[in-house]
């Protein structure tokens, strides 16, 4: 497996529904998750989905958009 470069660590969180899932930061502005797939049909699908995004709720001129399955 190559070189790696340590991007951040990572902390244990709960939702609401009490599912644990992954948070952390990459710089002052964006932050990411992994989450587990609580959709998962089959062997074949992901076990967890790694989100990334702003660690603002809202920035002028902009509105998030739901990201579809990849």
């Amino acid at each position: 497996m190559g070189e790696m470069v340590k991007l951040t660590g990572l902390w244990k969180q709960k939702d609401k529904s009490g599912q644990t899932y992954l948070s952390g930061s990459l710089s002052a502005i964006s932050k990411v998750m992994v989450m587990p797939n609580t959709f998962k049909k089959s062997e074949k699908d992901p076990d967890y989905f790694f989100y990334l995004g702003s660690t603002k709720e809202k920035r002028e001129g902009y509105a998030p958009q739901p990201l579809n399955d990849l």
